[in-house]
């Protein structure tokens, strides 16, 4: 068994690390950027994604050498697109293209609950996968693709599992869809990450929230999509629920904390007050809650 730590794997962040190390009375004089959060809305599908592709593009898109890029979804689920328990596959199909078409491979890992030759059809994204001739890979199938991991900053998740495709892609995106969960409150990008850890399972007799958020200290994103097309609002994260909204939004950030507060809005007045994870988050220092220092770019399509 190959035991990695963060280091091994972290594609970003170097250079600002570097200018920290060389001079830290420059940089702690300058003011701290605020995260940038992008709203997109609207009825089509389709078009919200074009418009997240093209921003994803002129704001550093993958990386300049990136040659793979992993896609983490949600098809963990037996359920149909307007049942809202998956990421939409209108959502996938473009990125898949736009993202295939700048020159990277890509691959999408997901360790489902439902059997995976049931959700991965059932959702529509073993479809679109099969379109653009990207493999799908069935986690909970697929054992030898785990590697154990150090979680530095863990403070109760010490040590996981984690997919062997997520680690060694050059990016990493993070797709879920926002909805309710019984356990979690919400279930958004953080949360997302357990459909690539093994020990998933362990997360909730150590206490779900703090596992969510220490994992999420390791697990950052190059990019976080939230699927807030259509949301379930109860009976998640499976579904089907009788209370559903359509925000009809995608939210993108780099920042995994970032767009999971702004898609907690949807759902909830306080997103920390509601969902603790978020709220450890914050004291963790993982990523950005207070939206008072988010540039929230709201863009019409």
């Amino acid at each position: 068994m190959q035991k990695l730590s963060r280091r091994n794997f972290v594609k970003t962040g170097t250079v600002g690390s570097a200018l920290l190390a060389v001079a830290p009375s420059i940089t702690s004089a300058a003011p701290k950027p605020k995260t940038e959060v992008w709203v997109f809305k609207g009825p089509d599908s389709k078009a919200l994604m074009e418009k997240c592709m093209e921003t994803i593009f002129a704001n550093g898109g993958f990386g300049l050498k990136a040659k793979t890029v992993a896609l983490k979804v949600n098809a963990a689920w037996e359920r149909t697109p307007e049942q809202a328990a998956n990421t939409h596959p209108d959502l996938v199909d473009v990125f898949l293209k736009r993202a295939i078409g700048s020159g990277v491979k890509v691959v999408m890992p997901e360790f489902p609950c439902h059997r995976a030759e049931k959700s991965f059809v059932a959702s529509g994204l073993q479809e679109v996968a099969d379109k653009h001739e990207v493999k799908m890979i069935d986690l909970k199938t697929s054992k030898n693709s785990f590697i154990e991991v150090d979680i530095p900053q863990g403070k109760t998740l010490k040590k996981e599992m984690v997919s062997r495709e997520l680690l060694e892609a050059d990016a990493v995106v993070n797709m879920p869809v926002a909805k309710h969960h019984s356990g979690g409150k919400l279930t958004i990008c953080m949360k997302n990450w357990m459909g690539s850890a093994q020990g998933r399972g362990k997360w909730h007799a150590m206490g779900l929230h703090q596992c969510i958020a220490d994992f999420s200290s390791f697990m950052k994103p190059t990019w976080a999509i939230v699927d807030a097309t259509r949301c379930m609002t109860s009976k998640g994260p499976q579904g089907p629920s009788e209370d559903m909204i359509y925000p009809q939004q995608v939210i993108l950030s780099k920042d995994q904390v970032a767009a999971d507060t702004v898609a907690a809005l949807l759902f909830h007045d306080d997103p920390c007050g509601a969902v603790p994870y978020l709220a450890i988050a914050r004291d963790m220092k993982i990523g950005e809650t207070d939206t008072a220092n988010m540039n929230i770019h709201r863009i019409d399509i």
